[in-house]
């Protein structure tokens, strides 16, 4: 478990939204975080545009029209530049005269709405993380079929979007530089905001340029890119035509392709039932946690205990990851659905006359080489006794639907011969192969169904209707719950799995790219439980902020020691304050969300993890990497680097490789505690101290930024009004220092342990004199002052690369004058074997250090003048730091504007760091003696 380091990657790291300026859409935090997602995850679809189709749009009802559509976009005349807009209206009559035989399907009316949105603002599609993502102006939206009106200002009646350019020169597929990136972008943000607004688990968008057409199929794990199809050749719009046939017609489902059979809109009469629920269960904030309730759905979470889907109906978004390319979490209030079914409607089950207590629902997008959260869950539940739990949230149902699935469309590929039947040739594996071509498939098929004429009989299961588990399955009353009566934990349906490839686990990769790219696919998850909270931002008291983090820390605890689960991902959004604490509960605050968790294996003899973290306790801990985590065919070595990157311990930014250990995690509750107080208290330090800490996109800079802070933090009262929440970050600061890498001579690193940060915590919480009602907004967001997690990502690669060897080269981001190549950053090395000795530390000079050594001065009047020079100046910067400082920085005494000898730096300054940790030391050299006889004479 903890012998082998993950490879670091920025794409799996998450980190809030620090100010409204990073969310500006020319922001270069904007531009460069989605420059550095879409790099490399923009793949070729192999295959020809029909083959495009008919793999990853199936189609329930056959294509079969033959209108002339030669004529269709003769109104359609690209412009270029400011004009581009004027050929919108040619384009949209030509897409009605595509869509306009859709009325006559055998499922009723399936034309959906065009229309031009370009000057349209269409915000993030859930209004609590408005103020967290920019606006978006998609050219041409497409309503659902069906729809009698559209009301296009809102994502909630969009199916799929068309973004247009004017020359076939704006084509950003084959193409390099930073414009054809941002064109790209357009396209991510539009399938981003589709898949979160309806819990698609895939989304459609088209790019016309000129008359060239891309069709984009976008997943949370990759973008596919068909080939260019051009307006102006023979049968383009047929197949334009076909494929927007083929997407109002899915296969699963009553909406498009992409949609998810497991989830479906509340009705009005269910947004009634939930409302009813909650008033009469007396749930505190009811009505407020309703504003967004026609934004919800309702869900089947399967449980892989029993095999059984429970409908869960969820009124109230908690928390969202704003990436594309990401696990995509979402977090819900929700109620279990307990009608049944009578009389053709869902009614009050008679035998649950009591309301259901609401719960919270995550569903998430796990990366295969990850084990699944339930795992997890399992095993607390195994470890961890009722009694002893603590700080930790119970798992009422859950499981990855990806796998049952996957599982499923195993055995369904063995019923219909996917494997034995000859003229499909030799069989697949059973692991994630790479799937052969759907046109075979479909072949297949028909052949195996193919019993109208009578010339061959069907031995082999039908897949004329949708299986059981893609219905609406209701409680045990619903007529649906068919063969589901006696679930089990292996349970597969009967029937056939009705898809060519499964929905809920991803498969592009292995599409695009075969067999071995299976560690980039992931799987989808949904989990329920028990404690229902709210977001650490929002605490009513500092005391309840500080005791909903320490009783996180005893459920960390209890998670190693118990469980020998390590979390690995301590942050803001992963510690939730309990909404209503009764007289029975035990603790305030619990930690959750163990996607990036790690545990030791099952063993024959288990381990007794005490609370001792030495490396003698823990020898794997301190191993190097090992061969296997080194091999690129090693699915560990696949994992992406995760985490939350501003809570990120000081070692795992600073040291390369660096095992991942208990002693960092217990660092990151010191960070979070630091972000929410010096965002939403009154510490009188101004708006700034929050960049000063927390930097983001260079590992060394943002070390660096935090051991500048605690040295500086560990002097001072941080909060003058609120003296125990003063003392408590004061002690904490010393105790996070103590842990960092030193040089100090007799000195070692002091690691973090559960003992030494809970009884400051508990001592602090014993102090009177805690103020109440102390939380304030954040004044660097706009709207309601939350800060929840908000995940951008930075740091642009300078290259975007598609699956062939065509690449997309970012260009820089803003305009400025030409830098010169900069050497090296030096980094942390490793620890040594043995903890009592010293870690060398290497990091770059501070601001506290003169910037060149004593051995560049050969002469000593040269010597004082210039370091006189260096102290004002670095006493004129250190004066403006005050006001971003834990207290005020002792400047150098006028008397002391001389140079130390050993160090090369000013007396005044050596002392200052002797108190708290000293940085680089320059050997003597042969000024050194010069020097102190100068100094001499001088005094």
């Amino acid at each position: 478990m903890a012998s082998q380091s993950t490879p670091r990657s920025l794409r799996g790291e998450q980190h809030p939204a620090k100010a409204h300026e990073d969310i500006k859409r020319e922001s270069h935090v904007q531009i460069e975080g989605w420059a550095s997602e879409l790099n490399g995850r923009v793949l070729e679809f192999p295959h020809n545009v029909d083959e495009f189709i008919d793999t990853l749009l199936p189609c329930s009802t056959p294509y079969e029209l033959d209108e002339n559509l030669a004529d269709a976009f003769s109104q359609y005349a690209p412009m270029r530049g400011k004009r581009e807009k004027e050929s919108y209206p040619g384009l949209i009559r030509g897409l009605e005269a595509l869509i306009a035989p859709f009325a006559g399907s055998d499922r009723g009316n399936r034309i959906p709405l065009v229309a031009e949105t370009h000057n349209t603002v269409i915000h993030f599609p859930f209004d609590a993380f408005v103020n967290h993502h920019h606006y978006t102006l998609p050219d041409i939206s497409f309503s659902f079929p069906g729809a009698d009106n559209f009301t296009h200002g809102s994502w909630q009646h969009i199916s799929m979007v068309i973004e247009a350019k004017g020359k076939e020169e704006d084509d950003p597929f084959p193409r390099k530089g930073l414009k054809n990136v941002r064109t790209v972008e357009q396209l991510a943000k539009n399938a981003r905001n589709l898949m979160l607004t309806h819990g698609f688990l895939c989304s459609f968008v088209i790019g016309i340029y000129g008359h060239i057409i891309r069709l984009v199929r976008f997943d949370h794990t990759c973008a596919l890119v068909s080939e260019a199809l051009d307006l102006r050749e023979d049968g383009s719009a047929k197949t334009l035509q076909r494929f927007l046939w083929h997407f109002v017609h899915p296969l699963i489902g009553d909406t498009v392709v992409g949609c998810d059979p497991t989830v479906s809109k509340l009705d009005d009469s269910s947004q009634e039932w939930v409302k009813k629920q909650l008033k009469e269960g007396c749930v505190p904030k009811w009505e407020k946690h309703t504003g967004e309730l026609a934004k919800g759905r309702r869900v089947e979470v399967y449980d892989q205990k029993t095999g059984r889907c429970i409908p869960y109906l969820l009124y109230h978004l908690v928390d969202v990851n704003g990436r594309l390319f990401s696990r995509a979490t979402m977090v819900w209030r929700a109620l279990e659905d307990t009608r049944i079914w009578k009389g053709g409607r869902l009614v009050d089950d008679p035998k649950r006359p009591k309301p259901p207590k609401p719960q919270i629902l995550k569903e998430a997008w796990r990366q295969l080489v990850r084990p699944a959260e339930a795992t997890f869950y399992d095993r607390i539940n195994m470890r961890i006794s009722e009694e002893e739990r603590y700080g930790i949230p119970k798992m009422v149902y859950g499981g990855d639907i990806g796998e049952f699935e996957f599982r499923w469309w195993e055995e369904s590929g063995k019923r219909w011969g996917r494997e034995e039947d000859p003229e499909d040739g030799p069989s697949e594996p059973q692991a994630r192969r790479r799937p052969t071509r759907v046109s075979e498939r479909l072949r297949s098929r028909a052949r195996l169904n193919k019993v109208s004429d009578g010339s061959k009989k069907a031995d082999k299961p039908s897949t004329s209707s949708p299986p059981l588990l893609f219905s609406s399955i209701g409680s045990a009353g619903s007529p649906f719950i068919g063969d589901l009566a006696e679930p089990n934990t292996h349970y597969t349906p009967k029937g056939e799995f009705p898809m060519i490839y499964p929905q809920h686990q991803t498969y592009s990769w292995r599409l695009a790219q075969g067999e071995t790219s299976w560690h980039h696919e992931r799987s989808h998850m949904r989990i329920v439980i028990d404690d229902v909270g709210r977001s650490l931002t929002e605490f009513t008291s500092t005391h309840e902020l500080v005791t909903a983090v320490r009783d996180a820390i005893i459920g960390h605890r209890l998670l190693w020691e118990k469980a020998e689960i390590l979390h690995r991902d301590v942050s803001v959004g992963n510690i939730l304050i309990k909404d209503v604490k009764k007289e029975e509960d035990k603790f305030t605050g619990f930690l959750h969300d163990y996607d990036y968790s790690s545990m030791v294996p099952d063993s024959d003899t288990p381990t007794d993890r005490a609370q001792n973290t030495s490396e003698e306790a823990y020898p794997e801990l301190r191993l190097a990497p090992t061969d296997a985590a080194k091999d690129s065919d090693d699915p560990t070595n696949q994992k992406e680097r995760t985490g939350t990157y501003y809570f990120m311990a000081f070692e795992i930014l600073k040291v390369p490789d660096m095992i991942h250990n208990t002693h960092h995690d217990l660092e990151s509750f010191y960070w979070v505690l630091l972000w929410v107080v010096v965002r939403h208290t009154d510490h009188g330090r101004g708006k700034e101290i929050c960049n000063r800490i927390f930097k983001y996109g260079d590992d060394e800079e943002s070390a660096n930024a935090k051991r500048c802070w605690l040295e500086d933090a560990v002097q001072s009262d941080m909060i003058p009004d609120n003296k125990p929440l003063s003392y408590l970050l004061k002690e904490l600061t010393a105790l996070v220092q103590e842990q960092l890498p030193t040089t100090r001579r007799n000195a070692q690193q002091i690691l973090l342990t559960y003992d030494a940060i809970l009884e400051v915590f508990d001592k602090a919480l014993a102090t009177p004199g805690w103020p109440e009602n102390d939380w304030r907004p954040c004044t660097l967001l706009t709207g309601d002052g939350r800060t929840g997690i908000a995940p951008v990502m930075t740091a642009a690669p300078q290259e975007i690369k598609l699956a062939s060897s065509r690449p997309i080269r970012a260009l820089p981001t803003r305009r400025t004058a030409p830098v010169p190549d900069k050497p090296p950053k030096k980094t942390l090395p490793p620890h040594p074997s043995h903890a009592h000795l010293p870690a060398p530390f290497t990091g770059p000079m501070t601001h506290k250090m003169l910037k060149r050594p004593s051995a560049c001065l050969d002469n000593a009047e040269d010597t004082l003048e210039r370091a006189a020079a260096g102290l004002r100046s670095d006493a004129s910067r250190m004066s403006k730091r005050r006001k971003y400082s834990m207290g005020p920085p002792a400047l150098p005494d006028a008397k002391e504007d001389l140079l130390d000898t050993r160090s090369g730096r000013s007396a005044s300054t050596s002392r200052r760091e002797s108190d708290s940790e000293p940085s680089i030391h320059q050997p003597r050299t042969r000024s050194s003696s010069r020097l102190r006889k100068q100094k001499k004479e001088t005094n």
